[in-house]
């Protein structure tokens, strides 16, 4: 039987809470990242990593969460191997029919339909952590306003919009790409989301990206609203006391649990909306889980919600250690 099937048919069996589905699509990879044997135990025989830009074949995911793919990467002796979503584009997904139960809602027909978000999530750079670790360190293949920070040229001490992403639980991190249409913003949004998604400075390369993959998937705004309102919430944690106490601590380490603490005194449940992502335990990024009729500004406990997200899934990358470094613009 085909390594997959067998997976697929002990999950049934046994009804363990992680399960894989047979997909077919495709995925291009956006980064190297680790190609897994096993995602769970973080096995990687022969240390096989994707290449930037090459396009694989999917052949499972992961049905809890829709945060790993199983994709094929021929030439290895083990081809068939586990890569988080978020490392690169995923193509027109099929999920296979599957005996354990249907879910009609995960064909690739609804994961790209606008106006389906249920939640939202706010992917918030910290721009230096971001480029001096996260980011490949070969210059040709840093960001503009990352070249700029490393020259002096831009000093960034204020949190940066990576994106604004609706979500809809069914389809999880494949959820997006529901038009192909190019951001026209005007010249006042431009002057305000500038210094808060510093791309902008150079080129508009990322934010129409992030327009086509996630803005497109919402029926309520048009790209200057989109941009407007995702800057106004990024400015709402920025200014709120965890970006306050952040933003006091740059070039030093700060305690993990401080962070939650600092959280809970906004909402006791405040802390599982929000999580931190490290690169050697240094901060590059928040996601902060967002209701679908989330407030931006003017506070922190307005823009999570009344009732916040009980907790969200594991995301690769999240802060592992006590203590979390702040990284310093520039050299």
């Amino acid at each position: 039987m085909h390594r997959s099937a067998l997976l697929l048919l002990l999950c049934l069996l046994t009804d363990i809470a992680w399960a894989s589905q047979l997909a077919s699509g495709t995925f291009v990879a956006r980064q190297s990242c680790e190609a897994y044997q096993s995602f769970r135990k973080k096995t990687n025989p022969g240390t096989v990593k994707t290449e930037p830009g090459r396009e694989y074949q999917i052949r499972e995911i992961d049905e809890r969460n829709y945060q790993w793919l199983r994709i094929e990467m021929p030439g290895n002796a083990e081809p068939l191997r586990w890569v988080p979503a978020d490392c690169g584009d995923v193509g027109a997904l099929e999920p296979a029919r599957s005996t354990r139960r249907e879910r009609p809602q995960q064909s690739a027909g609804v994961c790209q339909t606008p106006g389906l978000q249920d939640s939202y999530v706010l992917a918030i750079t910290w721009q230096p952590g971001f480029c001096e670790h996260k980011l490949a360190k070969s210059k040709s293949k840093q960001k503009p306003e990352c070249r700029a920070m490393e020259s002096g040229e831009l000093n960034i001490a204020n949190f940066t919009l990576h994106g604004l992403w609706p979500n809809k639980k069914e389809c999880g991190k494949n959820y997006g790409n529901c038009s192909r249409t190019d951001i026209q913003l005007s010249e006042e949004t431009l002057s305000y989301i500038k210094p808060w998604m510093p791309n902008f400075y150079f080129e508009n390369d990322f934010g129409n990206y992030e327009w086509k993959k996630h803005g497109t998937c919402q029926t309520d705004m048009d790209d200057d609203a989109y941009f407007r309102k995702a800057v106004t919430a990024v400015r709402t944690v920025n200014d709120s006391e965890l970006g306050q106490y952040i933003r006091a601590n740059i070039g030093k380490s700060v305690e993990r649990r401080t962070l939650q603490e600092i959280l809970r005194r906004t909402h006791p449940d405040a802390p599982n909306s929000f999580a931190f992502l490290c690169t050697d335990n240094r901060l590059h990024e928040i996601q902060v889980h967002l209701p679908v009729d989330f407030r931006e500004g003017p506070t922190l406990a307005g823009l999570i919600g009344p009732r916040p997200s009980k907790t969200h899934s594991p995301i690769p990358g999240e802060c592992s250690q006590e203590r979390i470094l702040i990284e310093q613009s520039g050299r």
